[in-house]
């Protein structure tokens, strides 16, 4: 599929929030949504140089750029609380649908896309707390992306070349991440200088604010005030708020000769609500584009796209446990396949195909097995699925997932079935075509699952039996299958029994 429908389908388009380069003391976010304020010496040196104009639409300067990420979840000093990797994954997705018209792609650093930091200091913090956060785990030669309980009262900011999020400001369809990168790449708030300062905006605004010029609504001043871009309009908002039906600011504002205007909803930049912002300025994008090229320039290290992406249409293919089988509660043990190109692998576990309620939820780097042993009901038949994601392919849509099932049983409780059972597997090893017998001697009659499972965790065969008490001979289907190694394996409520056969070549 096409990289530009298929990062954009499926995600909402956003809004936004927070910071930039010099933060200064902040409040709850209610209060203060940037906790930051000035531009970068890069920008004014950009802007005193710059040559404006749109991506043309075809030729000059339309070369994809891609910036490598890594992810870093904070948690607390006992591992908790950390924010769900999917969740960060999902962001860069809708950051990449966000990004698109630049031609910007974000993408997981190769081995170290995601990684995990237990400080309880660092998950809630303060500005000191944050530029420790930042310095002692800042990587070069890519985009940081720290992921917090309550990063200095802010939703997020941009700082020490890293932008920090809060948790409650990253679910989807929120502008954060697309606002506080824009801040990593030179931009701006585009009511610049209007930080701090409140108004009554029936008034006429002044015409500077310390030494900083206000922008006119006839764009006279437009390269020397404000954001410095003369395609993002005046606003004199430095707060959040909502939009109206023509994506306008309901806020009235008079510049400094007394036009009334309302601030442009649009822009990711601004400090309209989420569901309002969708889009960076051609002048925006000239100028994150260049910001990528000169002062972060060891991002590029990929000049075209690798072949790693995952087809839309790929499975996560269950080895085990699927069609029900009996698992100890306390004690699951679940396997899939690997997928070409993945590396990240969620893993659900629910009370229904839904998933609703889910008892268990986890992002596994690289491994194809997860052990849950709490958290999961006993005597229930419960769902299970697997999603997979790339360093790369950051947005699986995951419409086509196989759903596994399992019964949970308290086994260990009521494992009287060896004492009550005793097998033997004649002939073992056997010969492929020959047929092998399980001989069982049980002191009472009973029903039980029988199941092969090869090496590989892959279900070869599964029947209900009954077994009466005495002697009882079952045929196991071994002529049907290839040389290697197999389990056998009885199970019922009051335990399981195993033996193993070998085909040999």
């Amino acid at each position: 599929m096409l990289l530009s429908i298929k990062m954009i389908k499926n995600y909402a388009l956003l809004g936004l929030l927070l910071a930039f380069s010099l933060p200064m003391m902040a409040q709850q976010p209610a209060d203060n949504w940037c906790g930051t304020r000035g531009k970068s010496e890069w920008l004014k040196n950009y802007q005193r140089n710059r040559k404006f104009g749109a991506l043309p639409e075809s030729g000059g300067d339309t070369a994809w750029l891609y910036v490598p990420v890594t992810i870093q979840i904070v948690g607390n000093n006992n591992g908790t609380n950390y924010h769900p990797a999917d969740q960060a994954i999902r962001a860069i997705c809708e950051m990449n649908a966000q990004y698109e018209p630049a031609r910007i792609r974000f993408y997981l650093y190769p081995e170290d896309g995601i990684r995990y930091l237990p400080n309880s200091d660092w998950y809630n913090h303060d500005w000191d707390g944050g530029a420790e956060l930042i310095q002692e785990n800042k990587i070069p030669g890519r985009l940081n992306a720290f992921i917090v309980g309550d990063p200095a009262g802010n939703c997020g900011y941009s700082w020490y070349d890293a932008i920090v999020l809060g948790r409650s400001c990253s679910a989807s369809g929120n502008t954060t991440w697309a606002h506080e990168a824009g801040h990593h790449l030179s931009l701006p708030h585009p009511f610049y200088g209007w930080e701090g300062h409140t108004w009554n905006y029936s008034e006429p605004a002044p015409l500077d604010w310390d030494g900083y010029q206000i922008e006119k609504k006839d764009g006279s001043n437009c390269y020397d005030s404000a954001d410095g871009f003369c395609d993002t309009e005046p606003d004199y908002l430095n707060f959040r708020w909502p939009c109206n039906d023509q994506g306008r600011s309901q806020q009235l504002q008079h510049d400094p000769n007394d036009v009334p205007f309302r601030s442009d909803a649009t822009l990711f930049m601004g400090y309209a609500s989420d569901a309002c912002a969708g889009r960076f300025t051609p002048e925006q994008i000239a100028a994150m584009r260049e910001n990528l090229r000169t002062e972060h320039s060891d991002y590029l290290i990929l000049s075209e796209p690798p072949a790693l992406e995952i087809p839309d249409d790929e499975v996560v293919n269950l080895v085990s446990p699927i069609d029900s089988a009996i698992t100890q509660y306390n004690n699951i043990n679940l396997r899939w396949n690997t997928v070409p190109n993945a590396r990240y692998y969620t893993v659900e576990i629910g009370m229904n195909p839904e998933f609703f309620p889910r008892l268990y939820y986890k992002t596994f780097i690289g491994d194809t097995t997860a052990h849950v042993s709490s958290g999961i009901l006993n005597n229930r038949v419960l769902y299970w699925k697997v999603r997979a994601f790339g360093d790369w392919d950051v947005c699986q849509p995951n419409d086509n997932l196989q759903l596994g099932t399992f019964t949970t049983r308290n086994l260990t409780s009521t494992n009287d079935l060896a004492s009550a059972v005793s097998i033997e597997l004649q002939p073992n090893p056997v010969l492929p075509g020959v047929e092998s017998k399980l001989l069982i001697q049980s002191d009472r009659s009973m029903d039980m699952l029988m199941s092969i499972t090869d090496a590989s965790g892959r279900i070869c065969y599964r029947q209900e039996v009954r077994i009466s008490e005495g002697e009882n001979a079952l045929d196991v289907p071994s002529e049907t299958l290839s040389a290697g190694f197999y389990l056998i394996t009885l199970q019922n409520p009051q335990g399981i029994l195993n033996k193993r056969l070998v085909v040999c070549n």
